[in-house]
């Protein structure tokens, strides 16, 4: 009966896969011990419910006991947290890299500069591992105890049910592409640490003289530090989202429906970031003004519009992407 079958795939996806079959046949069977003669789909209902929600019943199948992260989610987790950390550092080096050659001395001084470079690295490397591993073993002890993995909505409280039991995927239809969580992930991470640890490395820079460089920073340091807390809370949330949907791998309603809400309001706090005059810094664009050698006001007009153009495109973007996971959830539960 596709009930088993549903129940036994949900099973069986929280394992490693080198056991996934044994266990599979194993729990076929006990589930066909546990079922009258002659039985109904009613009788499978109860059997099921009995049997009680596949990611806890997955932890007894599992050989290696897990502790922080429960067994349903203990390889996913390893897995995620080899990207984040992967991803971290690489962003943390890039970072590091850019400031040793925005600083690098013209006065011959190699040896200190290079020493404090190494070390600078051996601190990048160390810092990113120690981030990224807090905060993929955060998302993933809250997405335990709250036992989305059936799905809902975290912190929904709601009782498990074999109706709750997810379709066994035949095509790709409503599939969350790795390849996008994985990008999506590093856009994230390379923004946050653009905007959070070094944003005055978002500028112009002129190497006036051979031992001279003049930086201008694209924003005002000091209004950009107002949006600071914000812009983290929402990277925070974008981490977790992408692990839930890493942890998933389709599209669902709940999913669907907090990717929306999330994308409502990233467009807000863009708009608004957008549209306060006062977070851009004003000699940005009399510095291109001098580069190109046009007057500042048409450098500012043009800033004004690029920056329409910009809006208008990013909040296109977002109900495109906010309107295709229902598409595919929808799809999906049609099958």
């Amino acid at each position: 009966m596709l009930l088993i079958e549903r129940y036994i795939h949900a099973v069986t996806e929280y394992l490693p896969e080198d056991i996934r079959s044994d266990v599979g046949k194993e729990l076929r069977a006990n589930i066909e011990d546990m079922l009258p003669d002659n039985y109904t789909e009613k009788d499978v209902h109860q059997v099921l419910t009995k049997l009680g929600n596949p990611w806890k019943l997955a932890g007894e199948y599992n050989p290696q006991q897990k502790y922080l992260i429960g067994p349903g989610y203990y390889h996913k987790y390893i897995s995620i947290l080899k990207l984040v950390i992967a991803i971290v550092i690489f962003v943390l080096l890039g970072i590091t890299i850019l400031e040793w050659i925005i600083a690098f001395p013209a006065d011959g001084n190699y040896i200190d500069q290079i020493a404090g470079f190494i070390g600078d690295l051996i601190s990048a490397v160390i810092s990113g591992a120690l981030q990224g591993a807090f905060w993929v073993t955060l998302v993933f002890v809250i997405l335990e105890r709250t036992e989305t993995e059936t799905g809902d909505l975290p912190f929904g409280n709601k009782k498990w049910t074999p109706d709750d039991l997810p379709e066994v995927p035949a095509d790709a239809q409503g599939k969350i592409s790795r390849g996008d969580i994985i990008f999506e992930m590093f856009l994230t991470i390379l923004f946050v640490a653009m905007i959070y640890l070094r944003p005055q490395l978002i500028a112009i820079y002129q190497n006036i003289e051979a031992e001279n460089m003049i930086i201008t920073p694209l924003f005002n340091l000091e209004r950009l530090e107002v949006y600071l807390p914000v812009i983290l809370i929402m990277a925070v949330f974008q981490l977790a989202f992408s692990i839930w949907k890493y942890i998933k791998g389709w599209w669902t309603l709940p999913l669907a429906t907090v990717n929306a809400v999330y994308n409502v309001a990233l467009v807000i706090v863009v708009i608004v970031m957008l549209t306060d005059s006062t977070l851009f810094n004003p000699e940005f664009s009399q510095v291109i003004a001098d580069i190109t050698h046009s007057s500042a006001e048409l450098v500012s007009n043009w800033i004004v519009r690029s920056k329409w153009i910009f809006g208008l495109f990013f909040v296109g973007t977002n109900i495109w992407e906010s309107a295709v996971p229902f598409v595919k959830s929808w799809n999906r539960q049609r099958k």
